[in-house]
C-alpha cells in the first residue's frame, strides 16, 4: 500500500530510526492484511473501533504478549492519527481502544560477575577497537546506533575530562555525555591511532550496527555471559541508581525522554532480591 510508505516516510522526517519505522510498517502490514483477510478490503476510512477492539483479541488468542499487542496497537494508533490529520480519514478508530495491562519487570543488566568475566574476556582477547566499543558502551549507557555513528570529532578526551557528543540521539535530540577516567583511558589510547572521520569506522563508511552487536557478541560468548549492547545500556543506568545518584541525571546520561523509563533501574532484579533473602538466612 502507497499509504503505508507515505506513514513510514513520516515517521523517518520526525526522526524516528529506520528500525523503529519499520517495526511500526510490519505491524500496519500485519493489521490491514488481518482487515483484508476479514472484510475482504483493507481500507482504512472503513475501519471502526470495533475492528481494532477485535484485532487485539485476535492477538491475544494468538497468544501474543501484552506489550506485543500493545506495541500493535501504538502502531496503529500512530497511523491513523497521522491519517486523521492528513486527511485520509475523518475519524480515529483506536481511541478508546484500551491497551492491555502489563507486569513489566526490571530491565536485564549484567551482574558484578558476569560484568568481571566479560571485562577480563575484552581485556584479554580484544583488540583497542573492540576494547573500546565495550568501555563506550559500558561507560556512557551509549544505544549502539548511537556508538556507531560517532564520528573523530564528536569525543573530547582532555587530562581531567571529557565527553562524547550524541548528535542524532532518539528522537533527533543532542546531548553531550561526559567520561569517566576509565573511558578516557581506554578511548584515548584507542583515539591515538586513527586517522579517518568515523571513531569506528567499517568497510564503507562507519561500522554497521549488526557488527558491533556481533563484536560483543563474541566476547560474551567467551566469557560465558549473555551480553548486548542495550544490556550494557541497562547496566549503565543501573551501576549509577546503585550508586546513589539521582533519576534526574540518570535520564539526562542515558537520554531518556520519559522518567518512568529511568525509575525501571530503581525496580530490584533477580540477584537483589537474592541478596535480600540472603541476609536473613541462619546459615
Amino acid at each position: 500500500m502507497d499509504i503505508l510508505t507515505s506513514f513510514k516516510n513520516s515517521l523517518l522526517a520526525r526522526g524516528l530510526s529506520p528500525g523503529t519505522a519499520e517495526i511500526y510498517s510490519g505491524h500496519l502490514r500485519r493489521f490491514f492484511a488481518w482487515v483484508e483477510g476479514t472484510y475482504g478490503e483493507p481500507d482504512p476510512a472503513a475501519v471502526t473501533p470495533l475492528d481494532v477492539a477485535d484485532y487485539r483479541r485476535y492477538l491475544q488468542n494468538r497468544s501474543r504478549k501484552p506489550s506485543t499487542v500493545n506495541n500493535a496497537l501504538d502502531a496503529i494508533g500512530s497511523f491513523f492519527a497521522w491519517a486523521k490529520e492528513a486527511g485520509i480519514v475523518q475519524a480515529d478508530p483506536t481511541e478508546g481502544v484500551k491497551r492491555l495491562p502489563e507486569q513489566k519487570p526490571a530491565p536485564k543488566w549484567l551482574s558484578r560477575r558476569e560484568l568481571g568475566a566479560l571485562v577480563r574476556a575484552v581485556q584479554k582477547y580484544g583488540s583497542r577497537r573492540d576494547q573500546a566499543l565495550v568501555t563506550l558502551l559500558l561507560h556512557t549507557g551509549l544505544r549502539v546506533s548511537e556508538a556507531v555513528s560517532l564520528r573523530v570529532q564528536d569525543v573530547v578526551i582532555r587530562e581531567r575530562s571529557g565527553h562524547v557528543a550524541v548528535r542524532q540521539g532518539k528522537g533527533g535530540k543532542y546531548r553531550e555525555v561526559p567520561l569517566n577516567a576509565t573511558a578516557r583511558r581506554t578511548l584515548g589510547e584507542y583515539l591515538a591511532g586513527l586517522s579517518g572521520e568515523w571513531f569506528f569506522p567499517g568497510k564503507n563508511g562507519p561500522m554497521t550496527r549488526r557488527a558491533a552487536e556481533k563484536v560483543l557478541a563474541k566476547y560474551a560468548r567467551l566469557a560465558g555471559v549473555e551480553a548486548t549492547p542495550h544490556r550494557l545500556r541497562h547496566t549503565f543506568c543501573k551501576m549509577l541508581v546503585d550508586a546513589g545518584e539521582a533519576l534526574d541525571r540518570v535520564a539526562v546520561l542515558a537520554g531518556h525522554e520519559n522518567m518512568n523509563t529511568t525509575a525501571r533501574y530503581t525496580r530490584p532484579g533477580r540477584a537483589d532480591l537474592e541478596a535480600a533473602v540472603e541476609k536473613i538466612a541462619w546459615e
